[in-house]
């Protein structure tokens, strides 16, 4: 299923999805600022990633995949400089928000217009490929740091936080997808 399917609002939608999942997952633990950096270089690498696979089966990810890569081709910038940039984007993003609470409510809610979106336009097998493969995305951002424990987690500490796994919970909830 390609961009052509959509209408451009759903397939911006679409588009923004792997963000606001990250959102949602950043915005769930009060962490220590070296270790909210690195989630957030671990979300930003996470879609580079993406863009760069060839081995994708789903064709809408394919899809997605293939529109940020050419939206990363238009930018001026390339390598470790364009991963910056998109990190302070997503961090210049974040403090619009009023507080995580807010980012949390909003990112939800974009993810449940995307379950809409993807109930109208797909059958279910493909919008759960999609759906499964945004929440890889969040336990990929969630196990980037250890939480708690001493050391800042090196010692003990668990590789997904509680409140980290109470947000990848409601993003599935969010996705329509049973647990």
């Amino acid at each position: 299923m390609a961009q052509q399917y959509f209408t451009d609002s759903e397939w911006e939608m679409l588009v923004q999805s792997p963000t606001q999942v990250a959102i949602t997952v950043l915005l769930a633990d009060k962490t220590d600022p070296i270790s909210f950096l690195r989630e957030v270089k671990a979300a930003i690498d996470f879609l580079r990633n993406e863009e760069e696979r060839t081995d994708l089966s789903s064709d809408l990810i394919k899809s997605l995949s293939s529109s940020l890569a050419e939206r990363t081709a238009a930018e001026s910038l390339q390598g470790e400089e364009l991963l910056l940039k998109r990190e302070f984007e997503l961090l210049g993003s974040l403090q619009t928000l009023k507080s995580a609470s807010e980012g949390r409510t909003k990112a939800i809610a974009h993810l449940n217009e995307v379950s809409n979106i993807l109930a109208a336009k797909l059958p279910a097998n493909q919008a759960s490929e999609f759906k499964n493969w945004l929440v890889a995305l969040a336990r990929s951002i969630a196990e980037a740091v250890k939480e708690e424990g001493l050391l800042g987690g090196r010692i003990g500490g668990e590789r997904i936080s509680k409140s980290e796994a109470a947000a990848i919970a409601s993003i599935e909830k969010a996705l329509s997808i049973s647990v």
